[in-house]
């Protein structure tokens, strides 16, 4: 079966195979990279290469991939979305922090826009964490307000459930679901099926699993061995297949890893490659 290579985002079509920019700061993306010029020529790289989606958030580092993709792209090209993140702050240790009280959104917003160099923001998911200060509703209201304020064009979710994609889609129009799939994920994220449902674009973050997926033995490397693919080619290609409205945004500071990456949306599985893929989960 033959999928389609593009899915609409914001407004404009995209390559289903994007780029986040998480692994562009620091150690646990909190600080400045060794390198800043390489990752600048690999963002330019990216988007030279197709690249049509730019994943970022102004929490990755803090501050610091959002700088990093305005020094290596502004001004942006027309047809390129960058879609950011809030919601969220950074402990010391770099785990996740819900960050969720109307002004500290619109602080988020604000920091996002000088960053980016931008006087609106594309696309902006608002991620959820659980045990935040504010209600999940209630943070979909301020994001319906900085759409309203023109600060934000399109809205979008990360992290949620079900039954939170089920509130947004009451209270304003989503234009994107951010979640985390991957091949060998114990379940399907129920949550895809229902956005394949509605027609909304589901964005799978950390598709390889930060790189883990594909260091370890087992069924996703010898068939692609067999098949004549780079394991993370064909790790991402599975996911392509699973629903035409899915796209995936690894992330990577190798040129010959991004190659690979890309080299995803070309791959076409038969029945028997879908098969074995799935029956080795």
């Amino acid at each position: 079966m033959i999928h389609p290579t593009t899915i609409a985002l914001a407004g404009r079509p995209v390559g289903r195979v994007g780029y986040g920019t998480m692994r562009l700061t620091g150690p646990n993306a909190l600080g400045e990279p060794d390198r800043p010029a390489d990752l600048v020529a690999l963002l330019r790289t990216a988007v030279d290469s197709g690249v049509g989606l730019i994943d970022t958030a102004g929490y990755y580092g803090p501050s610091v991939a959002n700088r990093l993709v305005a020094r290596a792209l502004w001004p942006y090209p027309e047809e390129l979305v960058i879609a950011t993140k809030i919601g969220a702050a950074r402990t010391p240790d770099g785990a996740f922090r819900p960050d969720t009280s109307p002004e500290s959104l619109r602080t988020q917003v604000e920091q996002n826009l000088r960053d980016l160099r931008l006087d609106c923001l594309s696309l902006v998911h608002f991620r959820y964490l659980p045990d935040g200060p504010t209600p999940f509703p209630e943070a979909i209201g301020t994001m319906i307000e900085f759409h309203r304020q023109g600060l934000i064009k399109e809205i979008g979710i990360s992290h949620v459930t079900l039954e939170q994609l089920d509130q947004a889609v009451r209270l304003t129009p989503i234009a994107s679901i951010e979640n985390q799939a991957r091949f060998g994920a114990a379940e399907p994220d129920p949550v895809l099926a229902r956005a394949a449902e509605a027609l909304i674009p589901y964005l799978a973050y950390r598709p390889l699993e930060n790189g883990t997926l594909l260091r370890t033995d087992g069924p996703l490397r010898r068939l692609a061995g067999e098949a004549g693919l780079a394991p993370a080619t064909l790790a991402l290609a599975w996911l392509l297949d699973r629903s035409p409205n899915l796209a995936v945004i690894p992330g990577t500071t190798s040129a010959g890893h991004l190659a690979e990456n890309l080299a995803a949306i070309d791959v076409v599985l038969d029945d028997r490659l879908r098969r074995a893929l799935t029956e080795g989960e």
